[in-house]
């Protein structure tokens, strides 16, 4: 697959994320391992304070045609509202923006939906980027590091302060990480709590 890095540098700094949708959806239709699959795009409104990026939707998320939905989107309500968040005050996308399980999100498939998630993220102009996982930290910071490793500390993209930690589905899996990721959100909590000052 052709790299995708020059899409990004080709992004204008005013485009929408309507415009860049559409890019991402041609050119995804045009491509043979990903013609027939379900999108899911981001959503919330442009501006918000938090943004909030997954790894790649759900089968949940299906029905709706939103991100984070059924159990692990009830446990992102759940993070969002123990610091004072609303999901609708938030805007939430994901990494890769088609149905999967994770296990067929191959380098190429990385390459092609990161470039677009920047543009996506500029376009949002969040003051705040939740990473959930391995996958959004590594594209957004452009680090093969573990989340073990990155989550806890807030890092600079672009202007924006991003907190890595643990993904909601990942939290149901293992309970034991909850407390390391509460630790994480109340940095969050007190991020947002002095910039409203």
């Amino acid at each position: 697959m052709q790299s995708s890095l020059f899409d990004e540098a080709q992004a204008g700094p005013n485009e929408t994320l309507a415009e860049i949708n559409a890019e991402m959806l041609e050119r995804a239709r045009s491509m043979p391992q990903l013609k027939e699959r379900v999108f899911i795009l981001g959503e919330g409104p442009v501006g918000a304070r938090v943004a909030v990026v997954g790894e790649s939707p759900g089968p949940p998320d299906i029905d709706s045609g939103r991100p984070f939905m059924g159990p692990a989107g009830q446990m992102l309500d759940r993070i969002l509202a123990s610091i004072g968040l609303k999901r609708e005050d938030c805007y939430l996308t994901n990494t890769v923006k088609y149905i999967s399980t994770g296990d067929e999100l191959t380098p190429d498939i990385l390459s092609f939906f990161t470039p677009y998630l920047h543009r996506e993220m500029r376009a949002a102009r969040p003051r705040v980027i939740i990473s959930f996982g391995n996958t959004p930290t590594r594209a957004l910071l452009r680090t093969k590091k573990p989340i073990s490793q990155m989550r806890g500390t807030f890092h600079d993209y672009n202007g924006s302060r991003l907190m890595p930690t643990f993904n909601p589905a990942y939290l149901l899996r293992d309970p034991s990480k909850k407390r390391e990721a509460w630790e994480d959100m109340k940095k969050v909590r007190d991020f947002l709590a002095a910039d409203n000052k």
